[in-house]
């Protein structure tokens, strides 16, 4: 590519990225625009410099320019040189709007790789080396990305993310050098690296289905993994831990499997999305007895149509999205539908009333089988 077509396709970068209303975004790319343009000594970039750089900003983009110095961003995060998109999303300052709900299986492991961070020079000095990489495994939406969120919140680094089922290049060869650059650049700097579906390209080598390719960026993987030491958090994120190379799966200091969330897991999120609204408990109740074992994403969704539900149309409105749902999630079921009338009077504290109404179980068979289980 010569310099004008280069410097063509920048443009149009900057420009994608300024329809799209990212400030921050624009100037990263601009700067980099700058630096090629100093390379290859065109005046232009001078230009640039001055008309985007020393001009006077409004508060909030002061702010955004001060986030970027602040974390090292004024070396722009490496670009796929076919695209020229971004390898790595930087989220700085980190920020978990619903607050961090977890169960105690998954809360243990992760306070201990923070105290582990935070007392680094102890460990060292007693032989011992702090956890670097850590592999999260589980379904999609039990909370493995919000974890890792989690971890930079409470490290005080920005989350740097490497999305290995977009960054596959279409030239064979660059997909190796794009997951190099990208951690060779959080290497540099203090973050927590988020490698986000690692079974993208850390197969099993003896899938016989699999071009060579998929191979040598299993081998480029493990060179990288090997050479991550130290100071930053490696997280990587998979769906599919038995997919794995087992040479990958032994790179990982530390293992946390998620689980599909239970009823009291989704409780103790639901307290936190609900906090200061007047949604009833039962109604919580029945929605996280309902959705067990399915996500906490799924369920963060449909807490939230139930709030809008209840806001709009009260309680008419509530009790009519909580039928639906229930038809959706089991249409046919008459006995899943009776198990869920009794543990919403039971356990959910419901009346009789309210979960007959929900569940369309008669009130005479919710009597009876409450009183053959009181016997």
């Amino acid at each position: 590519m010569d310099e004008f077509s280069d410097v063509v396709t920048k443009l149009v970068q900057i420009a994608k990225i300024g329809a799209l209303g990212d400030g921050e975004k624009v100037r990263i790319q601009a700067l980099r625009l700058v630096r090629s343009l100093r390379e290859a000594g065109n005046p232009i970039a001078e230009l640039i410099q001055n008309e985007v750089f020393s001009q006077r900003f409004d508060q909030s983009a002061a702010s955004a320019i001060r986030r970027v110095k602040d974390t090292g961003l004024t070396s722009p995060v490496p670009a796929d040189n076919e695209t020229n998109s971004e390898l790595l999303n930087v989220e700085d300052p980190v920020t978990l709007p619903n607050g961090f709900v977890s169960s105690e299986e998954i809360k243990g492991p992760l306070n201990l790789i923070i105290s582990e961070r935070k007392n680094t020079k102890r460990l060292i000095e007693a032989g011992i080396m702090p956890t670097s990489k850590i592999l999260f495994t589980g379904p999609p939406g039990v909370g493995k990305t919000v974890c890792a969120k989690y971890l930079a919140l409470k490290l005080k680094v920005p989350l740097l993310t490497l999305d290995l089922a977009t960054v596959v290049s279409s030239y064979l060869g660059k997909t190796g050098n794009n997951i190099k650059r990208s951690l060779e650049y959080a290497r540099s700097r203090p973050c927590v690296l988020l490698l986000d579906e690692l079974d993208a390209i850390a197969k099993k080598r003896d899938d016989h289905s699999d071009v060579g390719e998929t191979k040598r960026l299993v081998t480029v993987l493990l060179q990288e993994l090997d050479q991550w030491q130290g100071n930053n958090l490696l997280v990587a994120a998979t769906n599919h831990y038995h997919l794995l190379d087992p040479a990958v799966q032994r790179r990982f200091d530390q293992v946390v499997e998620f689980k599909r969330p239970s009823t009291e897991d989704l409780m103790r999120v639901g307290g936190a999305l609900t906090a200061g609204s007047d949604l009833p408990k039962d109604w919580m109740y029945f929605v996280s007895a309902l959705m067990q074992e399915t996500s906490y994403s799924d369920f963060q969704r449909e807490i939230n149509n139930l709030r809008k539900a209840q806001l709009l149309e009260g309680e008419v409105g509530a009790t009519n999205f909580l039928k639906m749902l229930l038809e959706r999630q089991c249409p046919d079921d008459r006995a899943h539908r009776k198990q869920l009338a009794l543990l919403l009077v039971t356990k959910g504290k419901a009346s009789q009333r309210t979960a007959s109404k929900i569940t369309g179980v008669s009130r005479d068979t919710l009597r009876s089988a409450l009183s053959a289980g009181a016997k």
